[in-house]
């Protein structure tokens, strides 16, 4: 029976474990353990701090924010500076040339009427400059998109900040419900052990038989693997509070205030609105994707731009060599300097009216893109409409069981106290007794889980309205129980 009541115990934390995951789809030096009292706030600061996945989105967020600045400096001109010097033949003749993509080699003499291997140093120098002046609006959208960007990688940063905080919520309760069984357990044994002595006392001087006291050590035999079980259990929540946090494992010493305290009955509502930060975050993702469609209509618009290109020309042949082919210089230094200087600015306009046609089947195609965002966006604030409606039920019947559980507990102690002084007296039996002790630690754990119930269902409706501030305030005004 009492194996049932502890099995029981540690189900019902594990479906509590399960009840969030609708909820949720330091810089501190290593060390072993954390000897100190660890509030619920302390907790949350050094996961937010240490946790993988935010330092991650952090990271992503910096990442969209330089990538903002580099689009940003679109707007400025290109500006080319180049200079080669090469050694090699002037041979040319007439005749068409292609280059698909592929390097084409320019000569600058006039055909001449044979093969020549006359060859000589020459050097071209240049500066360009390229600058898109008008592009009616297509820099000034890729902006925008590199701004919404950037917006929505600091949405999915805080709404995983709010998810984490939500989980760390949940494993500090839970840790504390499992200490709480665990110390119940404790005191299970003590009132075996106590139960043991007088048992073992009576049965020496032949007021009960001796199977009672055979009996009573089976007992405090099952009392103490119980707890060893609960223990158990609390190791596993004290580990995965210690992942959360960015920790290394340790057994935690927490805040009393979740086992002697409780939130009051008549909170005010907390209706879901745009501010959740998973709304926020389909919010920005929207935004995004009608920003994309911008651009992808202006995929087809034309660029008007300006241009200039200053060029310096060396070569060792010279002004007369397609007819004296002796008029060259094989010297580095007569090739390389600079003989003649061009210079050529205009103003340019380029239209591709290839991709004015294929920016229509691109726009359309974001579109449906941003429609299903809506949708899901839609989707989400249903969901968190019912969570809340449900977190505000869940939190009613919690405070209703508690009441019960209160009663149920206050009932079983009283009934413990009789039975052992009856046993004690000689007017009872040892079934009597070790039936009132398995009741009232059953009643001491569903105590607990009901007191822990509560905390979780206001935590669930803080996940639900997207304010945790709500529940940590209730938490610091808890009244004592």
């Amino acid at each position: 029976m009492q194996i049932a009541s502890l099995s029981r115990g540690v189900f019902a934390l594990s479906r509590l474990g399960a009840r969030l995951v609708v909820v949720v789809t330091v810089v501190l030096s290593p060390r072993t353990a954390l000897a100190e009292r660890m509030t619920l706030r302390d907790s949350l600061e050094t996961a937010t701090r240490n946790y993988g996945e935010i330092r991650a989105k952090e990271a992503r967020r910096d990442a969209a924010r330089h990538d903002l600045s580099y689009t940003e400096k679109t707007y400025l001109p290109d500006v080319v500076l180049s200079a080669q010097q090469g050694f090699g033949t002037v041979n040319a003749m007439h005749g068409p040339l292609y280059a698909p993509g592929g390097p084409a080699n320019a000569t600058t003499s006039l055909p001449l009427a044979e093969q020549s291997w006359n060859a000589a140093f020459g050097a071209l120098y240049s500066a360009s400059v390229h600058w898109n002046v008008l592009t009616f609006g297509k820099i000034d959208r890729q902006i925008e998109l590199s701004s919404r960007t950037h917006d929505l990688r600091q949405r999915e940063l805080e709404l995983e900040r709010f998810h984490h905080q939500i989980r760390v919520t949940f494993a500090y309760l839970k840790l504390s419900t499992a200490q709480r069984i665990h110390h119940i357990q404790k005191e299970n044994v003590s009132r075996y052990e106590v139960a043991l002595e007088t048992i073992a006392s009576h049965a020496e001087s032949g007021l009960v038989p001796g199977v009672d006291a055979s009996f009573a050590r089976a007992e405090l035999a099952s009392a103490k693997s119980l707890q060893l079980k609960a223990y158990d259990t609390e190791l596993d929540a004290s580990k995965e509070l210690a992942v959360l946090l960015g920790v290394p494992f340790g057994e935690f010493e927490l805040e009393p205030t979740f086992y002697e305290s409780s939130p009051e009955k008549a909170l005010p509502h907390a209706p879901v609105d745009d501010g959740h930060p998973l709304l926020t975050m389909h919010d920005g993702k929207v935004r995004r994707s009608e920003q994309e469609e911008k651009v992808a209509s202006s995929e087809g618009l034309p660029s008007l731009f300006v241009f200039g290109v200053l060029q310096g020309r060396g070569s060792g042949f010279g002004s007369d060599y397609a007819r004296n082919q002796d008029a060259l210089s094989r010297s580095y230094f007569d090739g390389v300097g600079i003989d003649r200087g061009n210079y050529i600015v205009g103003l340019g306009l380029s239209w591709n009216l290839s991709s004015f046609l294929r920016s229509r089947s691109s726009t359309s195609a974001q579109e449906d893109r941003t429609r299903a965002l809506s949708r899901e966006r839609e989707l989400a604030a249903q969901e968190l409409v019912a969570q809340e409606r449900f977190a505000e039920r869940k939190f009613a019947l919690a405070h209703d069981n508690r009441t019960h559980a209160l009663s149920q507990r206050e009932a079983a102690t009283d009934g413990f106290r009789q039975s052992k002084a009856r046993y004690d007296n000689g007017l009872g039996t040892i079934v009597e007794l070790t039936q009132a002790i398995f009741t009232v630690s059953r009643a001491e754990v569903d105590f607990e889980l009901a007191q822990s119930a509560i905390w979780q269902a206001l935590l669930l409706r803080a996940a639900a309205s997207g304010d945790l501030n709500a529940f940590l305030q209730q938490a610091r005004g808890a009244k004592t129980r």
